[in-house]
């Protein structure tokens, strides 16, 4: 067992300097002086963190794991990932998917690839489907994925509004979302539809007409890739304020901006997540959409985002964390086993800072520490 001992906790709202004990892979108490009621035999090792803060390890709601792209022909796919880049930015938790290409990827790999990143130590989970619809599956079935692979938790990525996708309509989006919403029901998950947003003139049409007639909850959509122009965010904006939805971010430069100049408009932050796109591909094409080049999204993009919103816009901490943290485990129904926030009896995932200059300490995943330039236990 370990005891983190005097550390600042943001769970992520502000508990106070609390003890806090790990025991195997689950966090086993939060408290005051804890280590005044715990017998010294027990535990194995105690960590002095009276200069850090303790936070939930970030969760990376969009990541590529086993590589994308592909648009400019097989010589422009991405690598696979490795668990070490993620444990280095302080992301405990990841959720894969794939992406363009749902032929040559497949879910069975991706499904053992988060198998594997789960024994080395980074807890992960996937989407089924991909930009196609109707969307591939592992079992031939939207729902029976869901309901039969614990990794499962919806689907996505769903292409709306992109030359890549199929062109879904708002009444098949709207048939889609409400099978992974049953599927969910019935499996104690979310069924969360991720929606890949492209530029397309229809933008969210799709996702306003999914939910216009009242039936499907506008919770059960994920619009990600929200920001890539100001036309797209300021729909997104208009989703959060008239239909209660959330967004996601993919982080970059200007993330951090756009999310203050949110909140200032009085868009809740609760409704707002960030991502990577992770070791996906980041296509360029031309007014013909015609592919001229790529880049391979970096997996190590929320932690600068979060620092800044903090240092740059003077965001309390307890707010700063949420797109990282619990808007992004409550949005795909993780938060009572611990994903996104540091809960007694949830996963021992935890990000410790120093206070003075904000920089990563070290991260614990799954018990374990990781050193934060290695990633090695």
């Amino acid at each position: 067992m370990i005891l983190l001992k005097n550390i600042h906790c943001y769970a992520p709202q502000d508990i106070g300097i609390q003890d806090i004990l790990i025991g195997g892979e689950t966090i086993l108490g939060i408290g005051p002086k804890l280590s005044e009621q715990i017998s010294e035999e027990i535990v194995t090792k105690v960590e002095l963190c009276e200069d850090c803060y303790a936070v939930p390890g970030f969760v990376d709601g969009h990541v590529h794991i086993i590589g994308g792209g592909g648009e400019g022909g097989f010589a422009t796919r991405t690598p696979e990932g490795t668990v070490s880049p993620f444990f280095q930015t302080g992301t405990t938790t990841v959720i894969g998917l794939l992406g363009t290409d749902g032929l040559f990827r497949d879910h069975r790999s991706l499904l053992a690839k988060a198998r594997a990143f789960r024994e080395e130590g980074l807890l992960t989970y996937i989407l089924t489907g991909s930009y196609h619809y109707p969307p591939r599956t592992i079992t031939g079935d939207i729902g029976e994925d869901i309901m039969l692979i614990p990794e499962v938790l919806g689907i996505g990525e769903i292409a709306v509004s992109d030359h890549r996708g199929s062109g879904i309509s708002g009444t098949e989006l709207q048939r889609l979302a409400l099978d992974a919403r049953r599927a969910g029901m019935l499996s104690k998950k979310a069924g969360t539809v991720v929606l890949h947003m492209g530029d397309g003139k229809e933008g969210l049409s799709p996702l306003f007409e999914a939910v216009s007639n009242g039936t499907l909850p506008p919770q059960q959509l994920l619009p990600t890739h929200i920001a890539r122009d100001p036309r797209i965010l300021e729909e997104g904006k208009r989703w959060v304020q008239e239909k209660g939805g959330a967004i996601d971010f993919t982080a970059g430069p200007e993330t951090a901006n756009q999310i203050a100049d949110l909140r200032n408009q009085s868009v809740p932050i609760e409704k707002l997540l960030v991502s990577t796109d992770g070791l996906g591909s980041m296509p360029k094409f031309d007014h013909r959409k015609e592919y001229i080049g790529l880049d391979i999204a970096n997996v190590d993009t929320l932690f600068p985002c979060f620092a800044s919103l903090i240092r740059d816009h003077r965001i309390p901490i307890e707010q700063a964390l949420l797109p990282f943290t619990r808007n992004v485990g409550q949005t795909f129904g993780l938060l009572d086993q611990g994903v996104g926030q540091l809960k007694v009896c949830g996963w021992a995932n935890i990000l410790v800072i120093k206070k003075e200059t904000l920089q990563i300490q070290c991260v614990y995943t799954l018990g374990k520490k990781r050193h934060p330039i290695t990633g090695k236990k």
